[in-house]
C-alpha cells in the first residue's frame, strides 16, 4: 500500500518559532519580538496560515481516495448476492417458470434471473457410443461412484472417418415444443487438473463442435432434427454447467422412451472430457430480494393484437403500473388491462386502447415501461417532493440495497403533462454533468442526495415526484451458504409448491460492499504486479491465466522465432505444452485462446508467436551389474529413468547431461556398478557434444522411446 506523506506533523509553535529564529539573519535592525510589534502579528498570521493550509491538505476524504482510486483505474466493488444451482424433481407437469421467482432458505430470498421451463420428464437412462466404450449396460448410474468418458478416451483425434463419438439422453415424457429447458452436467476433473475460469465478458474460442439432435417430427418429417442451444455453459463439457435447449418441433417416442442426443463433430480436447452426474431441470439462482422493477418493451415487442406478456414474478403477483413513450420520458397510463396466468407464468397486458399513442414510433424504439412492486410495498415507492434547490436530500431508510439495482423515478411537468425520467444512482458526483440526472445515496446516513446543477440535475418542483422504480436487497457476503440449504419456493402455482426443491452445490460469490481501505490495498497489489506484457515473467503469468485453459509447461522465448529474421524486429515466441501425452502439436483453438489474452497486454509492436513442442524421442541402452536379490521383472530402474526424464521436462529444452543420468543409475542402491551407457535422441534439431551431452531446441520436450538394458547379477560375477 502507498505510504502517504504527512503533511501536517509540525505544531503551530514550531512554526512559528522557525521563522522568528529566521529574523536575525534577515534583518539586524529587528530587535522587538513582542508580541505587540505589528511585524510579529504578521509572522503570527502567516505561521497560522501554514498550519491550516498543512491541515486541510492533510485530510483524506472518502470522495477524494475514491477519486484518486479510480484514476488508478481500480473501482471499489459493489455488493452482490451469491449464486448458487438449484435442482426441481417432481414436477407433476410442464411449468413455466416467471424471472425472479423467489426460493428461500430461512429468511433468505434467491431469485432465478430467466425464463425457463421445468419439464415433468425423468432421465431413464443415458447410452454411450464410442470406439472405448465396451458396451451399453447400465451407464446410468451416477452415484458420486462412477466417472463416465463423454466421447471416449481418444484426445489424438486419429479416429477413421464414419466413427461416431455420441451420447443419447432417454427421457419417459414428451419434451415442451418452443420452450427453454436446461440440463445439468457435473463434470469430474481430477485434483492436478485445474482449469482456468471463464467470465462472461471473456472471448473464448471452443475447443470442440458437438451437434444436439432430438428425436420427433419437424415439419411433416420425422427422424432427428437439430436443438437450438440457447447457452452452455459446459463450455463444451469443459466445465460443470448448464446447457439449456429449445425444441422447435414436437418429440416422437423411440422404443417407448423420448431421446436426445449429442453428437461430437469435431475436437481439440486437452483431456477427454468425463462426467459425474446429468440432472434436468437445473438452474442458477442470486440472492436478491426483489421489491420494485422496471422493465423496459420496444415497439417491435408488441404481439399483433397489441398486447405484451411478462414473464416476471412481481408482475405476476404484485402491483403493476404502465407507462408510455412520450417527450423524451414517461407519462403513466391507467387505461391498460391485465390478466395474470400463474401455470403460464406470466401477466399479459393489453395496450389496445393506448395504442394510438405510440404506433409512431419506429419499431426499435422504446414503447412502454412496466414497473412492478410488491404488494405491501406500494405505499413505499414515493419518496418525496421535489425542490428545485441545489442538493436536495431525501430519507432513504432501507438496509442492504443492492447498489446495481437502484432506481428512480422523477417527473418534470412538459406541455402540461407530468413526464417521469429515470434516474442512476452513482458513487458521487465528479463525473456528473450538469443534465446528468443522479443521484448519491449514503447508506450510513440512510440519505439520497441530488446534484447541484453544475455537478448533476436537482428534482424539479413537484408534488410526490420523487419514485422508486427499482430495488432490490442482498445479504452480500452472509449469502455464501452451504448447499442444500435452499428448500422452498414462495408461489401460487401448485405444480411448483408440490415439488422438491434442491440446491445442489454451495453458493457463492456473495460479497458486501468493498471498503477504500481494502481497495487501496487492491490498488497497491495491481502496481506491485502490473499486468502488462513487458518481461518474461510477465508473459508467462498472462498465459498461464488465459481463461478456459490449463497447461504442462509455458516457456517464454525473447527474440526467438524459429523460420523468421528476428534482427529487425521486437519478437517473443511462446513454447506450449498442452498435455502430458508425447507428438500432440498445439491445437488452432489454443492458440487462438492464449493470443486473443495476450494481445490485451502486450506492447503493440511486439510480435507474438505461439509454438507446439519439439518432441525428442530416447533410445537407452547399457550394461549394469545389480544386487543379486534385484528383480527385472519389477523394472525399478526403468522407473527411476523415466522419473528423471520427467523430472527433465519441467522446463522445456534443458540440456540433458549424460553425466546426470549416469550418475542417477549408477547411484541407486541396487546397482553395483553401470558398465555402460548409451542414449541416442530421436528427433529434429539435436546436437550432441564431446560429453555425450543432448542439446536440443528451447522448446525441447524429451519421451522414453525405449529402454533396453543388458542385466548382470554380480552372485554371477564372484563365481566365475
Amino acid at each position: 500500500m502507498i505510504e502517504l506523506e504527512n503533511l501536517h506533523n509540525r505544531s503551530l509553535d514550531d512554526i512559528l518559532d522557525e521563522y522568528l529564529n529566521k529574523i536575525p539573519y534577515l534583518s539586524t535592525e529587528w530587535t522587538d519580538y513582542q508580541e505587540a510589534d505589528p511585524g510579529i502579528t504578521m509572522v503570527e498570521l502567516f505561521s497560522w496560515l501554514k498550519w491550516v493550509q498543512h491541515e486541510y491538505l492533510n485530510r483524506n476524504f472518502p470522495g477524494v481516495s475514491t477519486k484518486f482510486l479510480r484514476l488508478l483505474d481500480v473501482n471499489r466493488y459493489k455488493n452482490k448476492g451469491a449464486k448458487a444451482f438449484l435442482e426441481v424433481s417432481h414436477v407433476k407437469e410442464n411449468t413455466d417458470l416467471p424471472i425472479r421467482t423467489q426460493w428461500k432458505s430461512g429468511d433468505m430470498v434467491f431469485e432465478n434471473t430467466e425464463n425457463q421451463t421445468l419439464i415433468n420428464s425423468s432421465i431413464l437412462n443415458i447410452e454411450f457410443d464410442n470406439p472405448e466404450m465396451p458396451s451399453q449396460e447400465e451407464y446410468y448410474k451416477f452415484d458420486g461412484n462412477n466417472v463416465f468418458y463423454v466421447f471416449g478416451r481418444n484426445t489424438e483425434r486419429k479416429d477413421k472417418d464414419g466413427v461416431k463419438r455420441r451420447f443419447v439422453i432417454s427421457f419417459d415424457a414428451p419434451i415442451p415444443q418452443d420452450k427453454m429447458f436446461n440440463i445439468f452436467f457435473s463434470i469430474y476433473n481430477s485434483h492436478d487438473l485445474k482449469r482456468n475460469p471463464i467470465k462472461e465478458d471473456n472471448k473464448f474460442v471452443p475447443m470442440a463442435k458437438i451437434k444436439w439432435e432430438y428425436y420427433g417430427k419437424k415439419n411433416g418429417k420425422k427422424g432427428w432434427h437439430e436443438i437450438n442451444v440457447v447457452k452452455d455453459l459446459t463450455y463444451q463439457f469443459l466445465f460443470s454447467g448448464i446447457v439449456a435447449m429449445k425444441i422447435d418441433g414436437t418429440t416422437e417416442p423411440m422404443d417407448g422412451e423420448y431421446k436426445i442426443r449429442a453428437t461430437l463433430i469435431y475436437d481439440e480436447y486437452d483431456y477427454p472430457p468425463r462426467i459425474d452426474n446429468v440432472i434436468p431441470n437445473v438452474f442458477s439462482v442470486v440472492q436478491n430480494e426483489s421489491r420494485c422493477e422496471n422493465i423496459i418493451i420496444k415497439k417491435e415487442e408488441i404481439l399483433p393484437d397489441f398486447t405484451v406478456d411478462v414473464p416476471r414474478n412481481l408482475a405476476l403477483y404484485g402491483r403493476t403500473e404502465v407507462y408510455l413513450k412520450s417527450h423524451g420520458g414517461w407519462v403513466r397510463t391507467f387505461s391498460p388491462t391485465f390478466k395474470s396466468f400463474t401455470k403460464k407464468g406470466k401477466l399479459t397486458v393489453d395496450l389496445s386502447e393506448v395504442w394510438d399513442e405510440i404506433k409512431n414510433l419506429n419499431p426499435s424504439e422504446e414503447a412502454v415501461m412496466i414497473v412492478s412492486c410488491d404488494q405491501d410495498f406500494k405505499d413505499s415507492m414515493v419518496l418525496g417532493s421535489g425542490t428545485g434547490m441545489t442538493g436536495q436530500t431525501v430519507k432513504f431508510e432501507f438496509k442492504n440495497v443492492l447498489y446495481s439495482d437502484l432506481e428512480l423515478l422523477i417527473s418534470e411537468k412538459i406541455d402540461g403533462k407530468e413526464v417521469f425520467f429515470k434516474w442512476k444512482r452513482v458513487d458521487d458526483f465528479y463525473s456528473s454533468g450538469k443534465y446528468d440526472r443522479h443521484f448519491v445515496y449514503d447508506e450510513d446516513e440512510k440519505v439520497i442526495t441530488f446534484g447541484d446543477h453544475e455537478h448533476g440535475m436537482a428534482p424539479r418542483p413537484g408534488n410526490d415526484n420523487i419514485r422508486i422504480c427499482s430495488l432490490r436487497f442482498t445479504s452480500g457476503y452472509k449469502s455464501n451458504i452451504k448447499d442444500k440449504m435452499i428448500s422452498s419456493v414462495i408461489t401460487l402455482n401448485n405444480a411448483l409448491n408440490n415439488s422438491r426443491v434442491f440446491q445442489i452445490a454451495e453458493a457463492t460469490g456473495g460479497r458486501d460492499i468493498e471498503s477504500i481501505e481494502h481497495a487501496s490495498a487492491r490498488a497497491a497489489e495491481i502496481f506491485s504486479n502490473p499486468y502488462r506484457a513487458v518481461s518474461k515473467k510477465d508473459y508467462e503469468n498472462i498465459v498461464k491465466s488465459t481463461p478456459g485453459l490449463m497447461f504442462t509447461n509455458v516457456k517464454i522465448l525473447p527474440n526467438y522465432m524459429p523460420g523468421e529474421d528476428v534482427s529487425n524486429q521486437n519478437c517473443v515466441t511462446i513454447a506450449v505444452r498442452w498435455n502430458r501425452k508425447v507428438g500432440l502439436t498445439l491445437p488452432k483453438s489454443f492458440e487462438e485462446n492464449i493470443m486473443n489474452h495476450i494481445n490485451k497486454y502486450r506492447l503493440i509492436n511486439t510480435h507474438v508467436k505461439v509454438i507446439s513442442p519439439e518432441y525428442i524421442g530416447l533410445i537407452i541402452t547399457g550394461k549394469i551389474v545389480v544386487d543379486s536379490f534385484y528383480r527385472e521383472e519389477d523394472r525399478t530402474i526403468e522407473k527411476e529413468i523415466k522419473r528423471f526424464v520427467k523430472s527433465m521436462n519441467i522446463d522445456l529444452g534443458r540440456t540433458l547431461h549424460f553425466g546426470d543420468m549416469f550418475g542417477m543409475i549408477d547411484k541407486l542402491k541396487y546397482v553395483s556398478r553401470l558398465d555402460s551407457l548409451r542414449i541416442v535422441p530421436i528427433g529434429n534439431f539435436i546436437q550432441k557434444n564431446v560429453s555425450e551431452d543432448i542439446l536440443i531446441p528451447p522448446n525441447g520436450v524429451y519421451y522414453i522411446e525405449k529402454i533396453d538394458f543388458n542385466y548382470v547379477k554380480n552372485s554371477e560375477i564372484y563365481k566365475s
